[in-house]
Order: structure tokens, then sequence, then C-alpha cells
């Protein structure tokens, strides 16, 4: 992927033109979960009822950092949308667009 990354930076240069970085804010979050995700109550989060709070968990509505398959759904995600905007994936290399 760097490999790519360097390539396309240094035609960029050598052609004259100006390149740009994207970013996608709180990425993960606007894909799907992939599946039922749960989670412990994190810390200082009260639940406002009269049962303890040991025995209740979170079900995740949105990927977030940290798990394991969110940059997998992420991905997913990216390519589905670069696909509908026309774009190809390079067979030799599934991170360039083109």
């Amino acid at each position: 992927m760097w490999t790519t990354v360097r390539l396309i930076i240094t035609l960029e240069t050598i052609r004259g033109r100006h390149s740009r970085q994207l970013d996608f804010i709180l990425a993960y979050p606007q894909a799907d979960v992939d599946g039922d995700i749960y989670m412990k109550l994190p810390k200082g989060l009260e639940i406002r009822e009269r049962h303890p709070k040991e025995g209740y968990c979170l079900k995740l509505l949105e990927n977030i950092y940290g798990l394991k398959q969110a940059g997998r759904v992420w991905n997913q995600h990216l390519h589905k949308g670069l696909l509908k905007l026309n774009y190809s994936q390079k067979k030799h290399n599934l991170c360039l667009y083109y």
C-alpha cells in the first residue's frame, strides 16, 4: 500500500499537480454493524433503574474504534460506496481505485 502511495505522490509531483489528503472523521461508526455485538457497561455509566448494573450489557448499533472487525467492515462499506460512484478496483492492488 505505501509503495502505491509513494508512487502516486511522485507522479503527481513530476506532472506538477497538487494532491489532497482525505480524512473520514468518525469513519468506523458510518458502517453498519456486522452481526450482534454486545459490550460491558463502561466505567462511569450509570443506569437509572433500581436493578444492579452488573447484569447489564449494551448492544452496539454502530461500529466503534477498537473492535477487531471495525476496520474490515469500514473497508467493505467504502468499497461499496466507491463502486456505486463507478470507480474500479485494481486487481493487483486492492487499495487502489481509479
